[in-house]
This record gives C-alpha cells, structure tokens and sequence, in this order.
C-alpha cells in the first residue's frame, strides 16, 4: 500500500459555479449524523479529525483553514514533524490508523467527492477504520473540503472587485 498522498494543490482549488457549492452544501447536510457523532459523541478523536481537516486544507490549497488547523491540531497533541509530512504527502510516519483516514480524505477530495477512491485506498482504510470512522472520515472531510472552497472562492472573488 501506497504512503504517500497527492501533493497539495498548487493552486487555491474554488467552486466553479454556483450549483457546484450547492451540491457541496447538500452533501455536507445528508451527513449530519456523522458530523454530529464527532463533535458531540466523539466517533473519532480530535487528533485524527485534525489531522483530516489539515490534509483536506492541503489538498484544496486554502492557506488561512491549514493555519488554523495546523495550530488546532497541535493542541490536540499532533506533532509538528506529522504536519510537516502531512503537509508533504509523505504519510509513512503515521501511524497506519492516521494513515488509511488522511489518504482516504485527500483521495475523496482530490475528486471534490465525485468520484469513488481509488479502490486500493478503499481497501486500506477499510483495513484500518470502523464503517462508522469511515463515515466520520468522509463527514469531516466534505464539511472541510466546503470551507476552503468557499473560502477560496470568496478571496478570489474579493480580488476581482475594483479598487
């Protein structure tokens, strides 16, 4: 099985349309349930939420939502050597329960959530996650995958404004 992840987008990834956001919007809100388990029950521990967030904020190039999980995450105990690998694609040094969530998250975003993972990547997290850290998993990483785009968006369509 493959360590390493896709190397962050160069680029800040942002909504094509304004449908594109909806559809986003919607997938986010069918997985309530998940979203609430982690936050309320808490299905899986901050430290891999964290680390989902941050390799999620990576993959879709938003500067200011890696900052804060960056910082976020340290509070919860994930070193500054795992970010900076996370941040690399580099995931050998994760521990393998890390590993299947943060290339499972960066798989499903790399696709914007419109396409299955990879199945070897499916394979592996299905090796090392529960259904229901799956389902966390992939909760987490759509509702960050929302925030970046709409935050991308809006700082590109910011710069667009005269003056």
């Amino acid at each position: 099985m493959t360590v390493t992840a896709a190397p962050p987008s160069p680029a800040p990834r942002t909504f094509a349309s304004p449908g594109e956001a909806l559809s986003d919007i919607a997938g986010v809100v069918r997985r309530a349930a998940p979203i609430a388990g982690v936050y309320l029950r808490g299905d899986i521990d901050p430290e891999l939420r964290e680390r989902v967030m941050v390799a999620v904020s990576h993959t879709n190039a938003c500067r200011g939502c890696s900052r804060v999980h960056e910082r976020w995450a340290i509070r919860t105990g994930v070193s500054s050597d795992e970010l900076e690998s996370i941040g690399l694609g580099e995931l050998a040094s994760l521990s393998a329960h890390s590993r299947a969530a943060v290339l499972y998250a960066t798989a499903a975003a790399e696709t914007r959530f419109r396409e299955p993972v990879p199945a070897e990547v499916a394979a592996y997290a299905g090796e090392h996650l529960t259904k229901s850290e799956l389902a966390a998993v992939d909760a987490i990483a759509r509702t960050m995958a929302l925030a970046n785009l709409s935050a991308n968006t809006t700082e590109a369509l910011l710069a667009r404004l005269p003056g």
